[in-house]
């Protein structure tokens, strides 16, 4: 009677974890969330710079950085972006925008939770098309943090390929 009755339960446990496993990894759940009241976000029909931002999958699981990765500029956060998804925005031209990129990682061999940063100037300027690849860089016990890098259209629709679109950029693939 007890062994039936344990085979039912980590059967029923089996199934809800598979359940909640792949709900996690679903397409149609999207991670990124763009702020629409930032003020640098382009609202009318001016001269914007089309910035997409896109985030590729990784080799492996890191643990908290694969989360939504945080992308302010001139800090106020612009959007959260999921592992595995791109998306675009408009932006007014700016000649100096500080962008900043938050996430959280284990640091030490004690494996403390902490929030990295990393700051880049960037210059947008109206007409234009931006292509940032964020991309981790593992300091092994130091944490993992992101950094941007803007790359050429022909790289940015080969990165992006195996990538969600989400929000403004599924009407604007790349």
């Amino acid at each position: 009677m007890m062994k039936k009755y344990w085979l039912c339960l980590s059967g029923a446990t089996a199934a809800l974890f598979a359940t909640v496993i792949s709900g996690c990894g679903m397409p149609g759940i999207n991670m990124t969330k763009v702020e629409p009241n930032h003020p640098l976000l382009e609202q009318g029909a001016g001269q914007s710079a089309t910035v997409y931002f896109i985030r590729p999958n990784t080799e492996r699981a890191m643990g908290f950085p694969d989360n939504p990765l945080s992308i302010e500029l001139d800090q106020e956060r612009l959007l959260s972006l999921g592992k595995g998804e791109y998306t675009m925005v408009r932006l007014k031209p700016r000649p100096a925008v500080i962008m900043t990129l938050r996430s959280k990682t284990a640091i030490g061999p004690n494996w403390i939770i902490k929030e990295l940063s990393r700051d880049k100037k960037w210059t947008f300027a109206g007409g234009e098309t931006y292509y940032i690849v964020l991309k981790p860089v593992d300091g092994e016990f130091r944490g993992v943090y992101f950094v941007a890098e803007n790359v050429d259209p022909f790289i940015a629709r080969e990165t992006a390929k195996p990538l969600h679109a989400v929000g403004a950029a599924r009407s604007a693939p790349l």
